[in-house]
């Protein structure tokens, strides 16, 4: 395994990866295991000013605030239904990841950096470790939700927003 900034391993990318699977619209995508907490129901969410349109707010995780990342809007730029969250550790607190149906896990076979996944640029290339299969579909291996701006971070460290009326 390598490691990232942040503390943040990373899976050797010629072996196959224990992943958790799931949707993000129509997308098939997979976080290793190592990085993911936990999934829940959506929870509560407190809209936040000023943030990316992929940032859907704050949340309350295990009593602290987190940032919650939509995940379909993040890699595709449109909306999707959400079904589930899926706490992951990044590199400053935990992250809420909004997703699709949670498909269970999986150990995936996925390509080298140098295969499919070189073609990413901007947020795709910090957010895509490789890609594989489900079945005939595509499927995205993610690392490090590193997408989230600082002042969402810095928001998430103080007094969550008050809910609006």
């Amino acid at each position: 395994m390598g490691g990232l900034p942040g503390g943040v391993l990373t899976p050797a990318l010629d072996a196959g990866v224990a992943a958790l699977v799931f949707r993000a619209g129509p997308l098939y995508c997979a976080l290793p295991l190592g990085e993911v907490i936990e999934t829940m129901r959506p929870l509560r969410t407190r809209p936040l000013a000023g943030t990316p349109s992929y940032v859907r707010g704050l949340t309350i995780l295990r009593g602290a605030p987190a940032p919650v990342i939509d995940m379909t809007r993040l890699l595709t730029g449109v909306e999707a239904p959400v079904d589930r969250y899926v706490a992951v550790r990044a590199g400053r607190g935990p992250v809420a990841c909004a997703t699709g149906p949670v498909l269970g896990v999986r150990d995936i076979e996925v390509e080298p950096p140098e295969g499919p996944a070189a073609l990413f640029t901007g947020v795709s290339k910090a957010l895509i470790a490789a890609v594989g299969t489900v079945g005939t579909e595509p499927l995205l291996l993610l690392h490090s939700i590193a997408a989230v701006p600082d002042e969402v971070w810095e928001a998430a460290g103080g007094t969550p927003p008050a809910a609006p009326s």
